[in-house]
């Protein structure tokens, strides 16, 4: 990618799968200012903790570097099966956090369902590493929970939070398919692919595909991915 996107000086966005063929509602902080996007429209608005004239060291740095992306330019990151809160690489390492074998088992398919997707993702599973995976029971509506951190060009991490109760209430005699679709929806985020892209083609990101069918990236997929890193 030539240059970076302005969304890569801004606090990231988390990520919920839900059976909604919606996604959640996203905003964003960045020094004062909110982002709140709905389908790749944004809308900026002061935030309450915004005090004009009285911008730290930190702040005006943040805003510099902004100003620079800027004039650098926009990349096709303005499109809107992007996501901002994916690594700034296709190659990075994720580590399994309080799950059994079972567990590790869907976070390793989905690995692998990526890196020989052809998308050329290199997704590995070590014990080092800061990016994290991780399932439970959770009392909440969603299915998976994608939630980043950091600067993308420069410390961006993740974590991944699969909710097994919920799976199991919506998928029937199908919880391993929907698991393993799941995790490798997840690792899309990562990869910086946006829930419920814009395309009638057949989609892993989708919140309406089938999960007994469509475990792993398929073609547009592949090809948004080639498309955002270039």
């Amino acid at each position: 990618m030539s240059g970076r996107p302005l969304s890569a000086f801004r606090s990231p966005s988390f990520a919920r799968e839900t059976t909604n063929s919606q996604p959640a509602r996203r905003t964003w902080h960045a020094q004062g200012i909110a982002l709140r996007t709905n389908r790749g429209k944004s809308v900026a608005r002061t935030s309450a903790g915004f005090i004009p004239g009285r911008r730290s060291a930190a702040r005006a740095a943040i805003c510099g570097a902004i100003a620079v992306a800027v004039t650098v330019g926009m990349t096709t990151s303005a499109q809107a099966d992007y996501y901002d809160g994916g690594m700034p690489g296709r190659s990075f390492n994720v580590k399994p956090v309080g799950i059994n074998d079972t567990w590790v088992g869907f976070l390793d398919t989905g690995r692998k369902n990526w890196n020989n997707s052809g998308a050329g993702a290199s997704i590995g599973r070590k014990s080092s590493a800061k990016a994290t995976f991780t399932a439970g029971r959770y009392n909440e509506s969603w299915l998976g929970l994608y939630s980043p951190s950091g600067f993308r060009p420069i410390n961006r991490v993740f974590k991944i939070k699969v909710n097994a109760k919920k799976i199991e209430e919506k998928s029937g005699s199908k919880m391993t398919e929907w698991c393993r679709s799941t995790a490798t929806h997840e690792l899309g985020h990562a990869l910086s692919l946006d829930d419920n892209p814009g395309t009638r083609k057949a989609s892993l990101m989708k919140h309406s595909r089938n999960r007994a069918k469509i475990q792993k990236p398929q073609s547009y997929d592949v090809a948004e991915v080639k498309r955002i890193y270039g």
